[in-house]
């Protein structure tokens, strides 16, 4: 967040249970501009297959939001 206020391209990852409170924290702290990406919850319980696919995903997607090229 704080790279976000600096100016540097930036994002939030957050589940979906936590995309609220997510929203609300970037809001409280005056970034509510930033890109919020929600992936499904929970992550726990989820096998390393899953868990890369949907790491992968996030990490396009992210990309994409924030305007960056890898």
């Amino acid at each position: 967040m704080e790279l976000a206020k600096g100016g540097t391209p930036a994002g939030l990852i957050a589940t979906t249970t936590f995309e609220p409170l997510a929203a609300a924290e970037l809001r409280a702290r005056g970034i509510g501009g930033l890109p919020l990406l929600v992936i499904d919850h929970p992550l726990g319980g989820e096998k390393p297959d899953g868990v890369l696919r949907r790491a992968q995903q996030a990490v396009r997607e992210l990309v994409a939001l924030i305007g960056v090229k890898p």
